[in-house]
């Protein structure tokens, strides 16, 4: 047997990738997502001066492309003391996993929080984020209208634990619908002064790969199937030396 020929079947049939479906964004012109199907709601108690835009290469880089090629939002969405703004995805199809990079500021002096949720039905409606004002016991009931909480990056408001260089995150879904980023954040207008700025770039969709939930990444390994077809290519590569030797 040919077995320059067997390799490349080999290569061809263990190397072809298997997803879902696909779906990327790396926000190079962010006032285009409303035509691309995005959705832009903020629920806040009282909205802002500012919404969702383009990213500033003078408060920190993109993770990938140009260095202002990143979604931006700030504390400045709200004029009250809830800050709930809502980032919808288009109805990309069945996801497997959803797959993005976020960060703040170095040694941001405030908390903030993002939320990933997903509604099941496609539907837009969001939900006032809490049915009550926040009070010296909580915050009330959380509110997401049609949409279920899958994780949440810092939900205790904890200063210093939202990530200051850029995380990736990998989110299991298993379901079709859309997938919303909730920037949210409550207590900004009074102690502890909640809310400073956040990043998203490199939004992405694939197969199940082992989750990452906040450990940040710089150099991406091999998957498993990459491993396998490593592992497998060298086996092949030691018994074609030894057949040849003997």
């Amino acid at each position: 047997m040919n077995s320059k020929k067997y390799l490349m079947s080999f290569l061809l049939i263990t190397s072809a990738p298997t997803f879902a479906g696909t779906y990327s964004e790396n926000f190079d012109a962010v006032n285009q997502l409303v035509n691309e199907g995005w959705v832009f709601d903020n629920q806040s108690d009282f909205i802002g001066d500012l919404s969702w835009g383009q990213g500033f290469a003078s408060i920190f880089p993109a993770q990938a492309g140009p260095d202002n090629s990143y979604i931006l939002g700030g504390v400045g969405q709200t004029a009250g003391n809830i800050l709930c703004d809502w980032l919808i995805l288009p109805d990309i199809g069945f996801v497997e996993q959803f797959n993005f990079y976020t960060r703040t500021v170095s040694n941001s002096p405030s908390a903030d929080n993002l939320v990933v949720v997903h509604s099941p039905s496609g539907s837009t409606t969001t939900g006032p984020c809490v049915t009550t004002q926040p009070s010296f016991n909580g915050m009330g009931t959380t509110e997401f209208g049609d949409f279920n909480v899958l994780f949440s990056i810092n939900p205790n408001l904890s200063a210093g634990t939202y990530p200051e260089q850029w995380t990736e995150y990998n989110i299991p879904v298993n379901g079709g619908g859309r997938i919303a980023l909730i920037y949210f954040v409550d207590d900004v207008g009074q102690s502890p002064f909640n809310g400073n700025l956040i990043g998203i770039d490199s939004i992405s969709i694939g197969p199940i790969t082992p989750v990452n939930q906040g450990n940040p990444v710089s150099v991406p390994g091999l998957n498993v199937i990459g491993t396998a077809v490593l592992a497998s290519l060298i086996l092949m590569m030691l018994l074609f030396t030894f057949r040849k030797s003997h």
